[in-house]
């Protein structure tokens, strides 16, 4: 269970809500969004009467806010036409979130993604939203209605339900409240999903019956790769190749490396084991990251030193962990992957 809760945590599920006290909350007059750079789309000054905004939080270490982009790209295109401007928000941090990494991510991410991105190089900004509103974990998202008020603190994920009733006018406390219970809901698909000691069935028939309840919420991001997953721990492997086959094509098309990579991890993970066509696609889906972040990524050079390695291609796996340690920007990076890496050398 505890792996199950720390997935949980990495995709952003489990975290503080908003403090009681918490200085920030819905209902409350939204702050500006002040920025030193802005890109694809105009400086938001100030919140127009009638039209709404979502304004994100999230950084370029933050592999669940990376995951949540293409979905809110998606909505971007989806709500253009009904006033509603998405605003990517990230600030300079102590973790090397900085100008030169966010705008090299920006000008390569952007243009697929389709919504407006903002950078500070203080933390002014954040303050006023997340520190104020009692916020510490991202990717995390206030929607602006509008009046200029705050009308939802939360995921990202749950914006598809979210959205409609704010731009239609008709959110409501009481709809508020029924995220909480979506939330709960949520945690209980990804713990039957993830759990190795659960059935795989139950947890496939989990996610089923909360697709119906929550139409809107069908394609959670964070759901695919654990529902391929519980696939082929059900044997199910022909439906497991299908949805993967899938995944890898329509990342490759959003360009959507930390899909592919989350995937590549899925298919690789000791139930795939001796499922040849899963490990292949494994490795299939790592290349395409690498091919999308390029060779000064040592993350995507792991994955697939990682995905040669369980097709039993050690020579190969050796040659591209040594890649990924020598491009490691980090001497603490470094050590994990050298750590990591030792294993091919003890493999026989």
């Amino acid at each position: 269970m505890r792996k199950v809760l720390v997935l949980a945590a990495m995709a952003g599920l489990i975290g503080p809500a908003g403090a009681e006290d918490a200085k920030l909350k819905v209902g409350d007059k939204a702050p500006p969004v002040k920025a030193a750079r802005w890109w694809q789309g105009k400086e938001v000054k100030s919140f127009d009467a009638g039209k709404v905004y979502v304004v994100e939080f999230w950084a370029t270490w933050c592999g669940p806010c990376i995951v949540m982009m293409p979905h809110m790209g998606a909505l971007q295109s989806q709500y253009k036409d009904k006033g509603v401007t998405f605003v990517g928000f990230t600030a300079k941090d102590e973790r090397g979130n900085n100008l030169e990494k966010v705008q090299a991510f920006v000008e390569k991410r952007a243009p697929k993604l389709g919504y407006t991105f903002a950078y500070a190089d203080d933390r002014e900004t954040y303050d006023a939203w997340m520190k104020a509103a009692g916020r510490a974990g991202i990717p995390c998202c206030f929607v602006v209605d509008g009046a200029g008020k705050v009308a939802y603190i939360g995921h990202p994920m749950y914006l598809d339900v979210v959205l409609p009733k704010v731009v239609e006018g008709k959110w409501t406390a009481d709809d508020l409240k029924g995220i909480a219970a979506i939330e709960k809901d949520v945690d209980g698909v990804f713990k039957a999903l993830l759990d190795p000691k659960a059935d795989p069935e139950t947890g496939l028939k989990t996610l089923a019956e909360f697709e119906k309840k929550y139409p809107p919420l069908a394609h959670i991001p964070y759901f695919v790769a654990p529902k391929i997953g519980a696939m082929i721990r059900a044997k199910k492997l022909d439906e497991a190749k299908k949805a993967a086959e899938e995944v890898i094509a329509r990342a490759v098309q959003q360009e959507d490396a930390g899909a592919l990579q989350s995937l590549s991890f899925t298919l690789r993970l000791p139930d795939a084991k001796g499922a040849k066509e899963a490990l292949a696609l494994s490795l299939t889906a790592a290349e395409a990251a690498l091919k999308l972040t390029g060779e000064k990524d040592p993350f995507a050079l792991f994955m697939v030193a990682e995905a040669h390695f369980a097709n039993g291609d050690v020579a190969r796996a050796k040659d591209l962990g040594s890649k990924a340690v020598a491009v490691a920007d980090n001497e603490g990076l470094k050590k994990l992957l050298q750590a990591e890496i030792k294993k091919y050398d003890d493999k026989k």
